[in-house]
């Protein structure tokens, strides 16, 4: 949780020197930073602990940042954000953080009109007073209530990647007075977005009081023999239960839910004259299964079902026709279809890339940097380009086990055409087309736009294919379902992104492409070497989508892929 505190404060800082039109080298160096923290596979304490100088080594984090978190580590706190917060009013970051509400917009806002929260801001909007501001207007102040309403939606949940790593530092932390340790609930079904944390443990009375002295609670809500509730820091709540080991496996299934699922489970239970709740099965006053949740589906004749299927939308059904349905898992994935190096936006190298990759034991990744029209992320122009591909080629006569792809990310203009033309992208491997911007076209404009760019040849995967990124922007307006089967009929593979920004598609978009017979495409869009680690949370998301190993590009040898990217 340390690093999402690390995080947060460097972003904040990024965020108020934009509003004071600092240097943007200097703002973009620390929402880079920011970026990279929050998403750092390991614990910037115990890389502290070890050496200081280790955290030099975190891809973005100069000298000057590397202070600043050892400043953070050792004090709580870092002066530099203490002063630039006390020169502005806090109610203007969350302002700042409003789609399509930028520093400028912020900054006439406030000057002139007073405007220092998103409370206000709303206010002003209902009453007609944006329109009246220079460069504003009818069209410019619906937009700011919309990107309001949007802002509550977004914000009101956790990102999976932050709950994740604050339920496994629990978990952790428990195992040192509990017999077992499980988090419950949503995380548990891997949904994109956390409510709340639920935490299951076995153990006597000293749990309770363990629990509570976990050393991120901000305060305990309720105390009691068998359960309590905190509030951390962060303002995350987590309900933690106590249970017996013979219920063990009932109170998991119960409190993972979902409620939905749970009531027609129970509904199937009633049936064969069994009763199920969160203590176990019982036959009249016996409990007949509870110490495992194998025990409980076994006792009902049901398969097992896995916790990212458990949504009541057809699950149990499903399972019944298919018992030996097998979801993906991570041992299935062969590849990476979609990363930068330091060739555009990243701070990873080709040679990075390529250790990871094969670290992670992959046979392949695929090198998809920036085209040349996305300027902001240092798009490669066509000299660039052509010079990757030699260094690619060069790089793989040196390299074992490993094949780097030679690949490219390459927009979708507003037309529908490419930024990159057809002769050079002939000479790829592999060719992932997306959108970068646009996004308040029309439904029908960027349906179109999307579809005119599905019928060039060279075209195999559309990324992030919605638009939206988790907690802080809705997808774009488009027809999902003509895009898919545009997809369909062109051959093209939709993206799982599996970076935990953006999660895009969404369980039931995977679903109704793995009904069409669309093959999804696992990218982790990652930015530099460590977040390859994300394609777990591609594997959790295709689970939820019900995918298997067939419906994967990545699950492919090379040799099977190249057959199917060739057409």
């Amino acid at each position: 949780m340390e690093n999402q505190k690390i995080a947060q404060i460097f972003q904040e800082i990024g965020d108020i020197l934009e509003l004071q039109g600092d240097s943007v080298f200097r703002i973009r160096s620390y929402h880079k930073a920011a970026q990279v923290i929050s998403n750092y596979p390991r614990h910037l304490r115990d890389i502290y602990e070890k050496d200081p100088k280790l955290l030099d080594d975190i891809p973005g984090v100069g000298k000057a940042l590397m202070e600043k978190i050892i400043e953070i580590l050792e004090t709580g706190d870092c002066r530099k954000h203490i002063m630039l917060v006390k020169k502005i009013k806090p109610g203007l970051l969350n302002i700042l953080r409003l789609r399509g509400i930028g520093p400028k917009k912020t900054k006439l806002f406030y000057d002139e009109l007073g405007i220092d929260s998103v409370v206000k801001l709303q206010d002003a909007a209902w009453r007609g007073l944006l329109q009246a501001l220079p460069g504003m207007g009818e069209k410019s102040e619906a937009a700011v209530l919309a990107a309001i309403e949007a802002y509550g939606r977004l914000t009101a949940r956790m990102p999976i990647h932050e709950a994740l790593e604050t339920a496994e530092e629990i978990a952790a932390y428990m195992k040192k007075k509990a017999k077992k340790v499980e988090y419950a609930g949503s995380l548990r079904r891997r949904r994109e977005t956390i409510g709340d944390i639920d935490i299951l443990a076995c153990g006597g009375d000293e749990v309770v009081e363990h629990f509570c002295k976990f050393p991120a609670i901000e305060h305990v809500e309720a105390k009691g023999s068998t359960k309590a509730t905190v509030v951390l820091e962060s303002g995350v709540q987590v309900d933690l239960r106590v249970v017996e080991e013979a219920s063990f496996g009932a109170a998991l299934y119960y409190f993972t839910g979902s409620k939905a699922h749970n009531i027609a489970a129970r509904k199937i239970a009633q049936k064969m004259g069994l009763k199920i709740n969160e203590y176990g099965v019982f036959k009249g006053e016996k409990s007949v299964a509870g110490k495992t949740e194998e025990e409980i589906f076994k006792k009902i004749k049901l398969p097992y079902i896995i916790p990212e299927m458990r949504e009541d939308t057809g699950e149990i059904e499903f399972m019944k026709k298919n018992p030996d349905f097998r979801p993906i898992e991570m041992k299935d994935i062969k590849g990476e279809l979609h990363c930068h190096t330091d060739w555009s936006d990243s701070s990873a190298s080709l040679s990075d890339v390529a250790k990871t990759a094969k670290k992670c034991g992959y046979e392949y990744l695929a090198v998809t940097d920036h085209s040349s029209s996305l300027k902001i992320a240092h798009g490669l122009s066509l000299s660039r380009l052509e010079a990757q591909m030699r260094e690619i080629d060069k790089l793989n006569k040196k390299l074992s086990g490993i094949k780097l792809l030679k690949g490219i990310e390459v927009d979708v203009l507003r037309d529908g055409s490419l930024d990159t033309k057809d002769d050079v992208l002939a000479e790829l491997d592999i060719v992932v087309a997306s959108i970068h911007t646009g996004f308040t076209l029309s439904s029908r404009e960027q349906t179109a736009r999307i579809i005119r760019a599905f019928e060039n040849p060279h075209v195999n995967i559309f990324a992030h294919p919605t638009g939206g990124k988790v907690g802080h922007r809705e997808s774009y307006d488009v027809d999902i379902d003509k895009v898919m089967r545009a997809a369909k009929k062109h051959s093209i593979a939709l993206e799982l992104n599996c970076h935990p920004t953006r999660l895009d598609l969404d369980s039931k978009n995977l679903r109704a492409a793995r009904d069409l017979g669309i093959k999804i495409a696992f990218g982790t869009d990652a930015h530099n070497a460590s977040e390859l680690d994300f394609m777990k949370y591609g594997v959790y998301l295709g689970r939820r989508g019900w995918l298997e190993r067939t419906d994967v590009l990545n699950t492919m040898s090379w040799s099977k892929l190249k057959k199917v990217l060739d057409g």
